[in-house]
C-alpha cells in the first residue's frame, strides 16, 4: 500500500469514526441532541459536527427535529431491525410477549445487553398502560431485574467488570463470595425481581441454541402487585418458551 493510499485510508477511517462518535451520542435514551451537546460529547469542533450531520442527514441516518435539534433517522432504525440475530429473537419472542401480556395483564418487555446497559428491544402492553407509563429505552445493568438476570448468567469475571464500570454499590459492599451468592440465587430460582422506573420488574433469562444467555423477558407490574409468585411462574414459562423457539429455529436452519 502506497503512502498516499495509506493516508487516504486513515482519513476515511477517521471520518467513519467521527460519524460513529456522533451516532453513539443518541444512545442511552437521548432521543434528540443539539449541536452544542454533540460537540460536548464528542470533543469535535462545531464546524466538523455540522459537516458530519449534513452527511448523515443526507444518508438518512439522522433527521432534523427542528430548532437546531437532531434525532436518529428511519433508515438507521430499518437497518438495525434487519440484523439477522435481532430479527430472529424478535420473531420468536413476540408471540410469547403477547401471551405473557394476555395472561397477566401486565406490560411484557424483551431486553438485551448492549455494552454496559440493558436495551429494551420490544414491549407489549395495552393502551391503558401506555397512557400511564412509558417503557424506558434502556436501563442500567446494575440494580435492575433484567440486568441482574444477565449478570447471573455471564462469567463471574465479566459480571464483576460490568459492575465495577457501573460503579455499582454491590462492588463496594460484596466480596466475590457475596457476589457469587447473590447471582447464584438468581440462577437457582431462574428469576430476578427488582423495582425500576416506578414499577416492579420480574425478569427471566432467554438462552440461545448453545445455552448462552441471549436476552431477558420481563413482566412489569405495579409495586403493590398481590401475586408475585404467580407472576414469576408465568414469566419463567415464557422465557423457556422463547429459548425453546430459538433452539428449534436454529435446528431448522441447519
Amino acid at each position: 500500500m502506497s503512502t498516499a493510499t495509506a493516508e487516504l485510508f486513515e482519513s476515511k477511517r477517521s471520518v467513519l469514526g467521527r460519524a460513529f462518535d456522533i451516532l453513539e451520542c443518541f444512545a442511552g435514551g437521548e432521543q434528540e441532541q443539539s449541536i452544542t451537546a454533540l460537540c460536548a460529547h464528542t470533543g469535535l469542533p462545531p464546524a466538523t459536527v455540522h459537516r458530519m450531520l449534513a452527511n448523515l442527514v443526507e444518508w438518512g441516518a439522522i433527521e432534523r427535529a427542528g430548532r437546531g435539534r437532531y434525532r436518529l433517522g428511519r433508515r438507521l432504525w430499518r437497518l438495525g431491525s434487519d440484523v439477522p440475530s435481532s430479527r430472529a429473537l424478535k420473531d420468536v419472542a413476540r408471540p410469547c410477549l403477547v401471551d405473557l401480556h394476555a395472561m397477566t395483564g401486565e406490560v411484557a418487555v424483551l431486553s438485551s445487553i448492549d455494552g454496559e446497559r440493558m436495551v429494551v428491544a420490544d414491549v407489549i402492553a395495552g393502551r391503558t398502560a401506555f397512557r400511564s407509563w412509558t417503557a424506558p429505552r434502556n436501563m442500567p445493568i446494575a440494580g435492575t431485574a433484567p440486568g441482574r438476570v444477565m449478570l447471573a448468567h455471564l462469567p463471574l469475571e465479566e459480571s464483576r467488570r460490568l459492575l465495577e464500570r457501573a460503579d455499582a454499590e454491590i462492588t463496594h459492599q460484596a466480596s466475590d463470595f457475596g457476589l457469587r451468592q447473590q447471582l447464584g440465587e438468581i440462577r437457582r430460582t431462574g428469576v430476578a425481581v427488582a423495582p425500576f422506573a416506578g414499577k416492579v420488574w420480574v425478569s427471566a433469562p432467554i438462552f440461545d441454541e448453545v445455552g448462552a444467555i441471549r436476552s431477558t423477558i420481563s413482566a412489569v407490574a405495579d409495586q403493590d402487585h398481590h401475586n408475585l409468585p404467580g407472576l414469576t411462574h408465568i414469566v419463567t414459562g415464557a422465557a423457556r418458551a422463547v429459548s425453546q423457539g430459538l433452539r428449534e429455529r436454529a435446528a431448522s436452519a441447519v
